[in-house]
């Protein structure tokens, strides 16, 4: 029988795909940001945009849209909600995510 080389074990050859794809992973599951300090109105603002967003998807990462864009998108994701029977977002909800968006949005 012949025998494989060093390079040719299938460990070798998996180990920097392996590590790839963590880096990858760890990269990705990094929690959406918070601008500046963290005080108890940004924490509640991320805690609202954290439960509210993620009823129907995870979360999206803040810096994907611009706060224009996410001003638009809002009104859209709302309209979802409603047709699945969730109803809309309070005032209260509305500005805070809005603001959260805003601070932490490209």
């Amino acid at each position: 029988m012949a025998e494989l080389s060093e390079a040719g074990t299938p460990g070798r050859q998996l180990a920097p795909l392996v590590l790839l794809f963590s880096l990858g992973t760890v990269a990705c599951s990094s929690a959406p940001p918070t601008s500046g300090a963290v005080g108890p109105e940004q924490t509640l603002r991320t805690q609202v945009f954290m439960s509210r967003c993620s009823i129907c998807h995870a979360p999206p990462h803040p810096k994907r849209h611009s706060y224009a864009e996410w001003q638009l998108l809002l009104p859209v994701m709302e309209q979802r909600m409603e047709e699945r029977g969730m109803g809309q977002l309070s005032d209260q909800d509305r500005v805070a995510i809005l603001s959260y968006l805003k601070a932490n949005g490209r």
